[in-house]
Order: structure tokens, then sequence, then C-alpha cells
């Protein structure tokens, strides 16, 4: 794998999250993110969410805030609960 196609996620007390190998920021807001990776999608949930960071060509992006999850989506369907809680 290049360097360019490399997937990190750093966390750092839950307050900070640095992520590489981000390939597109999909949408976000001060309670969600959600981004491609070269990991597969990406989901980043909490409180006070904001954007510290995003160098598009590196693909580094770093979010402040309350993390309460991070979660990666296998890309298969959801049913009417995971439809609902996204």
């Amino acid at each position: 794998m290049a360097a360019a196609e490399e997937h990190d996620v750093h966390l750092t007390g839950r307050r900070e999250l640095q992520i590489t190998g981000v390939k597109r920021v999909e949408s976000f807001d001060v309670q969600a993110f959600e981004l491609s990776t070269t990991a597969g999608n990406m989901r980043i949930a909490g409180q006070s969410l904001h954007m510290k960071q995003f160098d598009r060509q590196a693909g580094i992006v770093c979010i402040e805030g309350e993390i309460g999850a991070i979660v990666y989506d296998d890309g298969k369907p959801r049913g009417l609960m995971g439809r609902l809680l996204r």
C-alpha cells in the first residue's frame, strides 16, 4: 500500500481525532462526520464536533469535540433501524 493510501486513526482523550487516508468528506455537522476513506466509509458521532484541519491533497482530517463513536460502514444495505439511527 502506498503512503497516500494508508489509513490511520489517532484519538487523543476522546477530544481530538486525526484521520489519514481520507478521500472525501461526505457530510458533517456538530453531531456527526461522514467520510470516505481508503479503508471504507467512516462515521464519527459525538457532540460539539468541528473540523480543525482538512488537507485534501494529503488526505488528512482533524476533528475536535466530544467523540462518542467511530464506525466503519461495510457498504451493505441498512435495515429500517439503521436508516432511522443514521
